[in-house]
Formats: structure tokens, C-alpha cells, sequence
């Protein structure tokens, strides 16, 4: 009888109980930092766009030897909206920001999943970027920032743009986290 009972395989209520406990604390744990991994990687997503977008438009500029313009875009047909609606990419004969027959529609792209804002800040404060010919912005330095919805400055990216059109990423060069924008200060969204 007594070696019936080592036979028998299961676990009492018990270690159910302590098992089930056990991993509800570990999930307890882990959730936090995985929705701040989910929103760290949209954001840099976003960033991706917006620095793809750059390139192409910088060589869109430079092949097609006109002005090509870089804007907010919600419907892909027009300059308008807010930044995380969509950008939108053309080659702009007169330099007008205005996609019209004798231009040519270069690309639009959405941001998927994306749930933050995305700020543009440039020298004049233009909502618009215009590459030259020569592959430069049109006296446009700034920068892009990428904020998470709870606008954790964590999460917070930044693209920064230089007037020749280069792009770079915003660097946490001090350990502490938070990125610093191009005058070594942390990013606020």
C-alpha cells in the first residue's frame, strides 16, 4: 500500500497555490518593463521613419536637381496636420510646399502603432523641411522629437538635422537615461 502511494504523481492545492503566487509576483514585476521596452521601440520606429524620410528626400533632391519638401502630412496628398499622422515627400519644382501637377509625389509614410507626438523645432520655425539641389536643407537646422504618450523623457528620442542635411541621433552622454538635444541639455517633450 505504501509503495501505491509513491507512485502517484500531481500537486496538492497547496503548491498550486504557491506556484500560481509565485509567478503572479514575477509578472507583477516584468509588466512595467515591458511597456516601457514596447514604447522604447516604437519611438525608435518613429525615429526610423523620420530618418529614412530625410534620406530619400535629401535623394530625391539631389537626382531630380530641384527642391524636394518634407512635411506633415494626414491625407498624403497635402501639407497639413500633425507630424505622427504621416509624412509626406515631393519634388517641388517652384518651392512653393504645395504638391501641384508639375511635381511629383516621392513618398508617404505612415508611423503604425505609433501613440506618442512628434515634435519638429527648426530656425524660423518652419512645420516643413525643404531639401536643395544640392542635398542641403534651405537654411533649416532642428531637430525632431519623438515623445512617448506618457511623455516619459526615458522614451524621449530626438533626430537632430544639421543645415548640410545630415541627420544624427540624439546621445544620453552623462549615464543618466535621458538623451541630451545638440546643446548637451536633457530632451523635454
Amino acid at each position: 500500500m505504501i509503495s501505491c502511494l509513491r507512485n502517484k504523481q500531481g500537486i496538492t492545492l497547496f503548491e498550486l497555490l504557491i506556484c500560481l503566487s509565485t509567478v503572479s509576483i514575477l509578472l507583477a514585476l516584468a509588466l512595467p518593463s515591458l511597456a516601457q521596452l514596447q514604447t522604447e521601440l516604437q519611438n525608435a520606429a518613429a525615429v526610423k521613419i523620420l530618418r529614412q524620410s530625410i534620406g530619400i528626400a535629401r535623394s530625391q533632391a539631389i537626382t531630380s536637381r530641384s527642391f524636394v519638401t518634407l512635411c506633415r502630412s494626414e491625407d498624403s496628398r497635402s501639407c497639413g496636420g500633425r507630424w505622427e499622422q504621416g509624412v509626406l515627400i515631393f519634388t517641388d519644382k517652384d518651392g512653393d510646399r504645395v504638391l501641384e501637377d508639375e511635381d511629383t509625389l516621392t513618398a508617404y509614410y505612415r508611423f503604425p502603432d505609433f501613440k506618442g507626438r512628434i515634435h519638429w523645432r527648426a530656425f524660423q520655425n518652419r512645420q516643413y523641411l525643404q531639401i536643395t539641389p544640392a542635398g542641403a536643407t534651405r537654411y533649416q537646422n532642428g531637430s525632431f522629437t519623438v515623445c512617448a504618450e506618457d511623455s516619459d523623457p526615458r522614451a524621449t528620442q530626438q533626430l537632430i538635422l544639421s543645415r548640410t542635411g545630415r541627420a544624427r541621433l540624439a546621445q544620453d552622454n552623462d549615464g543618466d537615461g535621458i538623451r541630451e538635444n545638440s546643446r548637451g541639455q536633457p530632451i523635454r517633450c
